[in-house]
């Protein structure tokens, strides 16, 4: 069954709940989509990263959002272009990442999300001096509700998904270590309200990052619309049919409200058990209510002399404390 499908089956035992079933069936797919991590829900996809650029040097002004480049266009690398924006800026250590909202090319300037306020010598407002960007916070597209993995296929191991910018404040506050990933944190959403994360260590080089997410899909609008993959449409229609029947019972042209509300519950009750069989069928398709040893641990690896020959290992298998 399409929407439109969906909703006449609904209608049909209370017409006069037309103009709420639309909502009603997008809050019980909502309501369904919370409840597991459902096979249709999971999607594919990868993140690369860009190469650093650190060609000539920035000058920076405090108090402004304007960064000029010098000598920036230096061998085959053609300068600055619109292909910086959303990366960071950052002039040395002690200067926080700035994000690039806007390129110049042919001034060769940037224009960062905020005003320059890096650490000056005393009274000193003009600072020159070498740089580099990075992109270190990534859109991973939309409707991504969360990540289920990342893989560093370069060095042959999974991100940690659980970190926070907490911790990372805490353990590289400069954001000091570099170039290959091995953790992936929140950060707050960007204007438009997509979800943001931090990669950690921030990549130097061009790298690809495969990874699996659920996704939260968008409403249902328009008649044609359809379900995700193995969302079952019967077991939707049971649950709106029972919202229907509760709809002003009274007013219910083809029950008593005695029988509509005794109908509901059934209909409650049935889709219940419906959405049981659903879950468990789902698991069929691919297992998450249970994991087995390693399976959620990114860095739990197998051992062995040529497994860690063959991959990045850190020290003790695991890192000692940052891991544990």
């Amino acid at each position: 069954m399409n929407f439109g499908q969906i909703q006449g089956s609904a209608t049909a035992w209370n017409p006069n709940s037309v103009a709420q079933m639309p909502g009603w069936v997008n809050q019980i797919v909502r309501q369904i989509y919370d409840m597991k991590q459902w096979y249709g829900l999971y999607t594919a996809g990868q993140t690369i990263t860009p190469q650093a650029v650190s060609v000539g040097t920035a000058t920076c002004t405090l108090g402004s959002n304007i960064v000029q480049g010098n000598n920036t266009i230096q061998g085959s690398y053609t300068g600055w272009d619109q292909t910086l924006i959303g990366r960071q800026f950052r002039l040395g250590l002690t200067c926080p990442p700035y994000t690039i909202t806007n390129v110049d090319p042919f001034a060769q300037t940037l224009t960062l999300a905020l005003p320059f306020g890096a650490p000056f010598p005393p009274n000193v407002t003009i600072q020159t001096g070498g740089y580099y960007i990075v992109q270190m916070y990534y859109n991973l597209g939309p409707n991504i509700k969360y990540i289920k993995q990342m893989v560093n296929f370069q060095m042959g191991f999974r991100l940690r998904l659980n970190l926070t910018q907490d911790f990372m404040n805490t353990f590289d506050a400069w954001r000091i270590t570099t170039n290959y990933p091995i953790g992936v944190a929140p950060y707050p959403a960007d204007p438009n309200g997509n979800y943001m994360v931090e990669l950690w260590p921030a990549p130097w080089t061009q790298q690809v990052l495969p990874w699996n997410a659920y996704i939260q899909p968008p409403n249902l609008v328009l008649d044609t619309d359809c379900l995700p993959p193995y969302i079952r449409c019967d077991v939707v229609v049971k649950e709106a049919m029972c919202w229907a029947l509760r709809f002003k019972p009274k007013e219910n042209p083809g029950y008593d409200p005695q029988t509509a509300l005794s109908l509901a519950n059934t209909f409650h009750q049935e889709y219940l058990a419906l959405l049981l069989d659903m879950a468990n069928a789902d698991e069929n398709l691919y297992r998450t209510s249970a994991t087995i040893a390693g399976e959620d641990l990114p860095y739990w690896t197998p051992g062995g002399a040529t497994w860690n020959a063959q991959h990045a290992v850190s020290a003790g298998s695991g890192g000692g404390d940052f891991w544990d």
